[in-house]
């Protein structure tokens, strides 16, 4: 039987500590993607997922079940990387990067050449997103989250993330040329 989230949570907090590795596997992938979007350096990202989840475990006890666990998961590493991107990023790091982020995706891709084409083409676009609007996109579409974790994450309303995500997609087709 899976356990919920909450129940996790609880059971850390009543000093299962081990218990915490669960949320880490569970939630690790999407870390770490995040992460390397951020910092385009598998090693960067590494380091960063770690540190994201020493956070979450220091954090625990300011969870609250109202809000999703992943939302806040999510929340706090959205933060952390937004930080780190101020202190670390730079230009030239990203387009140096650039090409071992394609590496990264799924073997189907990387052995056809008009997928690998179009992927590349998909994430040059993202990036000439705003990093929120990237965000939205990615954790609705890649992530298949709801609009009211969407909402809990960015903090603004259902109707808000709704919009977002319709004015997102649109920018995007732009950006792609499909207008």
């Amino acid at each position: 039987m899976d356990l919920s989230d909450n129940q996790i949570v609880t059971a850390v907090r009543d000093g299962e500590k081990e218990s915490f590795a669960v949320l880490v596997e569970r939630y690790d992938t999407v870390v770490y993607n995040l992460m390397r979007r951020y910092s385009h350096s598998s090693d960067d990202a590494a380091d960063m997922t770690r540190e994201v989840f020493c956070r979450v475990y220091e954090k625990l006890g300011r969870y609250r079940k109202q809000t999703s666990f992943f939302a806040w998961l999510y929340t706090l590493a959205l933060n952390y990387a937004r930080d780190w991107k101020k202190k670390e990023y730079s230009q030239q790091r990203k387009l140096a990067r650039y090409a071992e982020e394609v590496k990264m995706e799924s073997p189907e891709i990387r052995h056809d050449p008009e997928r690998r084409q179009e992927t590349q083409r998909m994430m040059l676009a993202l990036e000439g997103l705003e990093e929120d609007r990237r965000e939205l996109l990615i954790l609705r579409y890649r992530h298949e989250r709801s609009i009211r974790e969407l909402a809990e994450i960015f903090k603004v309303s259902e109707s808000a993330v709704k919009m977002r995500i319709q004015r997102s997609l649109g920018e995007l087709q732009n950006l792609l040329g499909e207008k």
